[in-house]
């Protein structure tokens, strides 16, 4: 099953998200982030837009896949609520995202989150699929 749930840290706030797919893992893990920075509002799908992430290794590539959509919140007040990913290898991520975008003074933030960071990072699979843990600077 595909799930995410937040970890407890001092200074900062974790995420660990489990999928059966590498895909859905990396789905949940930024669903996890908009419930992070929004509780549990729900945004819609209007505007689509494309993501193309490379990095080193399948971690790098998870902290610049959420790095990226983070970005988008900040700059363009864009919150993205559906998530489909085109092509996922250990290096690069392809996507398309739905969202909205948002007046600035209607994004109702519940934490704000300043960067995603490479503490505590790790992505593994294992016989029930895959696992990620990160964390984020508050």
């Amino acid at each position: 099953m595909d799930t995410y749930r937040f970890l407890e840290h001092t200074a900062d706030m974790g995420i660990e998200a489990t999928a059966a797919s590498l895909e859905g893992l990396f789905v949940q893990a930024a669903r996890a982030l908009n419930e992070m920075i929004f509780g549990q509002e729900l945004f819609g799908g209007s505007e689509s837009l494309q993501i193309d992430v490379s990095g080193e290794d399948l971690g790098d590539l998870l902290v610049r896949w959420l790095t990226e959509l983070l970005y988008l919140i900040e700059t363009d007040y864009f919150v993205a609520s559906r998530f489909m990913i085109d092509t996922l290898t250990p290096y690069r991520l392809q996507a398309r995202v739905a969202g909205e975008r948002l007046h600035p003074d209607n994004m109702h933030a519940v934490r704000e989150v300043k960067a995603i960071t490479y503490h505590r990072l790790d992505v593994t699979s294992s016989s029930r699929g895959w696992r990620a843990q990160v964390y984020v600077d508050l």
